[in-house]
Order: structure tokens, then sequence, then C-alpha cells
């Protein structure tokens, strides 16, 4: 964030936005598994598109993603990204279904990631869209199992992102038997980028 010279105002806002975020999804995914979850935010910040890859590991390291279009007022890519233990274990609250090292991602952790990543998404939208005045609209999520870096090239090529930033929401979903970590990205267009910091800018 410093990069972008932000005052301790917005860099306050951004706080209060993961904060929400996060209330809005434990509520949700707590309410349809019927299971006490907790969201914690360790940070939020924006970053630069490139610095992607580091914050969640490396270039090389295999990840899955959950990427989806968000259109209305503040066209914009998401992707959610998980390592491949954490993705497991997100999809086995929704199965039911154990893990274990060797698990691999099938269809059925296809499917219920996918409803995972509706939940979620509508989730952060609609406490940042509530913050900032704007409707988001998310489209269904498409799952990607590839390497941090061929995620991040995808987005940048396959869907034009010409975005110079992302707004990550790192997320450590806590339950009594287990904790996982995500890493939630926000890479809106080059106007929506301007419209979240003139509206974070208003005090």
């Amino acid at each position: 964030m410093e990069d972008l010279n932000l005052s301790e105002y917005q860099k306050d806002a951004l706080k209060e936005i993961g904060t929400i975020c996060a209330g809005n999804a434990a509520t949700a995914l707590s309410q349809l598994l019927d299971k006490q979850i907790t969201i914690v935010v360790p940070r939020i910040l924006f970053l630069p598109i490139e610095d992607v890859p580091q914050a969640v590991g490396g270039d090389d390291k295999l990840v899955v993603g959950l990427v989806l279009r968000v259109l209305g007022d503040l066209p914009s890519t998401i992707v959610f990204i998980f390592g491949q233990h954490d993705a497991l274990a997100l999809a086995s609250l929704m199965t039911g279904k154990e893990i274990s090292d060797k698990s691999v991602i099938s269809e059925l952790e296809r499917s219920a990631l996918k409803e995972v990543g509706v939940i979620l998404a509508n989730s952060y939208l609609g406490a940042l869209g509530s913050f900032v005045g704007l409707g988001l609209v998310p489209r269904v999520p498409e799952v990607i199992i590839d390497m941090a870096g061929a995620i991040v090239d995808y987005i940048l090529i396959e869907l034009s992102c010409k975005s110079q930033f992302a707004l990550l929401i790192e997320s450590e979903f806590k339950q009594p038997e287990e904790s996982i970590t995500g890493h939630f990205f926000l890479i809106p267009d080059p106007s929506g980028f301007d419209l979240i910091i003139n509206s974070i800018g208003k005090g």
C-alpha cells in the first residue's frame, strides 16, 4: 500500500472493508453448513498484480483458483486462491468427504468449490458494494488448478485484464477442527481502481 501513497484513513477503510467482508462470508457459510465458521483477515492491501503469485507462495506453487468476472458498476475479475490441501478442506465442508494427503480434486470437489465461490463472492462483493456505493454482480466461478503464475497469466491474457493493481483480502477460515487459509483478490478494471480509491478517500 505504501507504493500507492494511501492515507491512514484509506488504510483504515480498507481494513474495515476486509473485516465486514469476512463477517458476511462467515455468516453465510455458517448458515449454509450449520457449523460455526469464523473468518479472520490477517492483512488487506493493494498490490501490483505481478506480485500476486508471491503473495500466495510463488510463481511455481500449485494452487486452486476460483476465477470469476464481476459485472455492474465495477467491472472486475475476482480470484480466490487456495493451496490444494486448503481447497480440499474447504470442499469437504460442503461434501462431508474426508480428505488425506493423497486426495485429489475430483468433479465433486470442483462442484463444491464453485458453490462456495458463489457464496463467498456474493458475501465479499455485497459488503464492498455497500461500502463504496456500487452495484456488483458476480458470475459463476471457473475452477483452475495450476501454478500461481499461470493463473495470473490467464487472468491478464485470456480475460484481457489491464489492471495494474489487485486488492488482496487474505482470509483465514476457522472451525473447531481445522483452519483454512485463502486469498481473495479483486482485480478491478483500471477505471474501477479509481472508483475504489475515490470512494474510500472521502473521509
